[in-house]
Parts: structure tokens; C-alpha cells; sequence
């Protein structure tokens, strides 16, 4: 634990410096890398150690060259860890963010899929990890993702993009995609919830497969 704390109180030190500091992003990520890269930090190798996220990963070291700034006002770091089984495990430290809001969220998200998993519905929820370090410090599991928009601009609708990455071209009622691909999506249903918060209106999920956007009455837009 004191190994664990001593990463953090490190890496904390490090993510308030270039958040307060005035350089531009492409010298706070320069700065960041060659702090990750220089051997006396002992941040590039370091003993097997849990780490302080998520307990069940070793890491060995931070893969200098990947770990980057957001472009945030926060400036958050992202810091890929490496892991003892030749892995990474990307996560977000983030400085002058209460992380206990999100931590606790998180906590009940897990609460509530276990006493849904209880009564037999499985709903896909699959929570990333938080951790609170301090009142204004933390760290995130970085989950990479891709918007919904970015999907739609490139691949015209959701349908289309599964079709891409999770083919199965026996399928019978999928079209094309792998089954176990769209029951966990139907059953999650976040793209649906979130879209329909944005265009006021209920959007199912085959609608959003199909990619059509379009309110069923009248014009909406995004809020």
C-alpha cells in the first residue's frame, strides 16, 4: 500500500502541475512523457504492483510514449499502464475533479445490476472502474469508444458498424451481425436513452439500428 500511495502522490503531483501551468497542450504532453520516460521518476519500470484502481491488475511500469493530455479544461492525464501479462490498461488521472460523485454513481449502477441480475433480468451493464484519491484527484478506467455521431458519419447507421466489426454472415433474424452482439445491445439500450434525451423523443433501438433519426411526428433538435 505504501508503494501504491507513493505512485499516486507522483502522479498527482504531477497532473496539478501541468493543469495550472500555462504551456499548451502539445508541451504539457511533451513534459508528461519525458517525466513517464525519465528513469529516476521510476514510473517506465516498476516492481509488480496492484494497481491501486483495480486491485486484480499487476502493472510493471507506464508506456511513456502512448500517456497523454486531454484537451479539456481540466487537462486530464491519460497514462497507459503496462501490465504484468504484456497488456496495457489505460486509465484517466484526473486533478481538481471531484471523483467521489463519480465514484459513488458507479457504485450504484453496480448495486443495481446485481439486484436486477437477482431477479433474472441481465441488463449488460458493465461498469469501468473509479477511484477517489483525494477530494479533488482520481482515477478512471479510459474505456476507448467512438461517439454515436462519428459512427453515423462514417458507417451511415449502428447496424452498419456492427455488421463491420461483428460479422456473422449465417445469421438468421440479425442481419448479419453476431447475435450475441445485438442482445447485448438491445438489452443495454444506452445508445436509445441517450439519443432520445437529446431529440426529446423515444427512440427504439431497432430505429437507431437502421439509422433512422428522424422523429415519428414532427422535427426535433438536439438539445
Amino acid at each position: 500500500m505504501k508503494r501504491q500511495g507513493q505512485l499516486i502522490e507522483a502522479l498527482g503531483k504531477r497532473a496539478k502541475e501541468l493543469r495550472t501551468s500555462k504551456d499548451p497542450r502539445p508541451k504539457k504532453i511533451e513534459k508528461l512523457r519525458a517525466f513517464l520516460a525519465d528513469s529516476k521518476n521510476n514510473m517506465s519500470s516498476i516492481a509488480p504492483l496492484p494497481l491501486p484502481l483495480n486491485a486484480k491488475v499487476t502493472v510493471t511500469g507506464v508506456v511513456a510514449e502512448k500517456c497523454s493530455v486531454f484537451k479539456s479544461n481540466m487537462f486530464p492525464l491519460l497514462l497507459y499502464f503496462r501490465c504484468a501479462d504484456e497488456t496495457e490498461y489505460p486509465v484517466i488521472f484526473k486533478d481538481g475533479d471531484d471523483m467521489r460523485q463519480d465514484q459513488l454513481v458507479i457504485q450504484l449502477f453496480t448495486l443495481m445490476e446485481r439486484l436486477l441480475k437477482k431477479e433474472g433480468l441481465d441488463l449488460k451493464l458493465t461498469a469501468y472502474d473509479v477511484l477517489a484519491t483525494a477530494p479533488q484527484q482520481g482515477l478512471a478506467q479510459f474505456i476507448p469508444s467512438k461517439t454515436v455521431a462519428a459512427i453515423m458519419s462514417e458507417y451511415g447507421s449502428l447496424l452498419n458498424y456492427l455488421r463491420a466489426n461483428h460479422p456473422d454472415e449465417g445469421s438468421v433474424g440479425t442481419h448479419g451481425v453476431e447475435p450475441g452482439v445485438i442482445d447485448t445491445y438491445i438489452k443495454s439500450c444506452g445508445m436509445s436513452r441517450f439519443l432520445s434525451s437529446r431529440f426529446h423523443t423515444k427512440i427504439s433501438p431497432s430505429r437507431l439500428l437502421r439509422g433512422n433519426l428522424s422523429p415519428r411526428r414532427g422535427r426535433s433538435t438536439p438539445g
